[in-house]
């Protein structure tokens, strides 16, 4: 028999369904050795649909710890409605000048599919707290650049999207990224350029401070001082509020570490070991001492085989660990 190399048992329900999609595609397999690519398609598309996969659906579905959330479809209504549920957001735009005014268009790009909310004059606290209400829903929402510098709305692209499980062992960079992210913060990721909105850098360990990450600040050149100063200001709270340190190391940049873990339960300490009292050991004596000598000669009498489960093999453990001296 030759020596299997199969890197799966096909004893398992899991390894007799991948034994059963390599049969489908020998059996559709050409006189030159080749699979018709639209033939396998379709077979791997029915082969993960029978394993319960939604093959219209994100790669979350096969994620071992669930995601935290899923958004609907990236729909002007549909996002409309979820934020204006809550109180701090409104479509009516009266009386003028409500922060809380927002209007919601569909994309304008044929190969996107997202929804452009415009907030005609809410301040960056109040554009924060939109961001946090639809990340929390699994949509993937990110600040846009203004028109000018001059501009006062403010805008944001929100794209359908899934909200993952932060793994327990996740690292420090990760969980303060999330921290932010969830608070409404903007993270800028592509350091070959500046942010375009007043942002914060992908966290970073400090190599002289384990455990500690560096988090800076960055902004477009036309953006002030006190917006920058606002936003570091806002960063450092949340981080603090969730229980980290915080050293500010400059007006625009920090360092930041997480609580330390909580100490393991100790054990419950264990107690002297009972005693027994002297009455029960003079029984066990005499228990002893009254079967001793029929239950040894029946043990010398006895084959091999019938020694191994005798009463005298108890009888002398408890004789031997005495030191009851039995003739």
């Amino acid at each position: 028999m030759p020596n299997s190399t199969l890197n799966y048992d096909p004893k398992t329900p899991e390894g007799q369904a991948i034994s059963r999609l390599f049969r489908a595609c020998k059996r559709m397999e050409d006189s030159d050795g080749g699979w018709n690519g639209g033939d396998t398609v379709d077979l791997i598309c029915d082969f993960f649909i029978s394993l319960g996969i939604d093959i219209k659906r994100g790669t979350y579905q096969v994620d071992a710890v669930p995601p935290q959330a899923v958004s609907p479809e990236a729909e002007p209504d549909t996002i409309a409605d979820i934020l204006s549920a809550h109180e701090e957001f409104t479509t009516n735009g009266y009386p003028t000048g409500n922060e809380g005014f927002f209007y919601a268009e569909p994309d304008d790009d044929p190969l996107a599919d997202y929804t452009l909310l415009t907030f005609p004059t809410a301040p960056a606290a109040r554009l924060r707290a939109a961001m946090r209400v639809l990340r929390a829903a699994g949509y993937t929402a990110v600040e846009q650049a203004p028109t000018n510098p001059e501009a006062a709305r403010r805008t944001v692209r929100v794209n359908a999207g899934v909200l993952r499980t932060l793994p327990d062992d996740a690292p420090t960079t990760e969980r303060a990224a999330r921290l932010l992210q969830d608070a409404g913060y903007t993270q800028h990721t592509d350091t070959s350029d500046r942010a375009p909105v007043v942002s914060y850098s992908t966290p970073t360990p400090v190599i002289w401070r384990p455990d500690w990450v560096q988090i800076d600040v960055t902004a477009p050149r036309t953006a002030g001082r006190d917006a920058r100063e606002e936003v570091a200001r806002g960063i450092a709270a949340t981080l603090t509020d969730a229980g980290w340190a915080v050293d500010v190391r400059g007006t625009e940049t920090l360092h930041a570490t997480p609580p330390p873990a909580a100490p393991a339960p100790k054990p419950e300490p264990v107690g002297e070991p009972e005693r027994v009292p002297a009455d029960v050991i003079a029984s066990v004596h005499n228990i002893v001492a009254y079967n001793w000598n029929q239950e040894q000669r029946d043990y010398d009498e006895q084959h091999p085989k019938g020694r191994e489960h005798h009463i005298a093999n108890d009888l002398n453990r408890i004789a031997k660990h005495w030191g009851l001296h039995q003739v």
